[in-house]
């Protein structure tokens, strides 16, 4: 039997939001044929749709850590699924100077490795602040799968992204 965590992700992925999401093109599932390696709950890849932009790619794939998942925020970055590893930091999307878009992407920060937004798990950890501070879109219990990719599907979709 699927752990918790896994068995409620399994169900948000079915729910109807998820669903309208994916029939609209939003975002979705990669095709499940050859997974990578290190792809083993709690581990999983999800894609969004972007905006066209010049040398942009039609889609970002992430490859998320959902360990606790809806209790503990997922975490994560960008996935490369043809070369099966991180995007590089030179390829994450680019946004205009100061824009909230800049700062969620940020490269400078742990390496890439994670999303500077509170619902990245690893930025909410290192910034308790955010609970307080920005407590309208802070991780709790009660989001899900589809609330992560309306947020970053909004900020890839919105007039702050460059492109790469």
């Amino acid at each position: 039997m699927n752990p918790p965590d896994q068995r409620l992700f399994e169900e948000d992925v079915k729910s109807a939001e998820f669903l309208i999401g994916k029939e609209r093109g939003d975002w979705g599932l990669p095709e499940p044929e050859a997974p990578p390696e290190c792809l083993t709950w709690p581990k999983q890849i999800l894609w969004m749709r972007v905006a066209e932009r010049p040398n942009g790619p039609k889609r970002f794939y992430v490859l998320l850590d959902l360990t606790g998942y809806r209790s503990a925020p997922p975490t994560g970055a960008f996935w490369d699924p043809e070369s099966k590893a991180p995007v590089a930091a030179a390829r994450w999307p680019k946004g205009k100077h100061g824009s909230r878009f800049a700062k969620v992407f940020r490269t400078d920060w742990r390496n890439a490795i994670a999303f500077y937004h509170p619902y990245d798990r690893l930025a909410a950890q290192t910034h308790p602040n955010w609970a307080r501070e920005m407590s309208q879109i802070v991780w709790t219990d009660r989001h899900t799968i589809v609330d992560y990719l309306e947020e970053f599907h909004s900020l890839l979709n919105s007039g702050d992204y460059l492109g790469v």
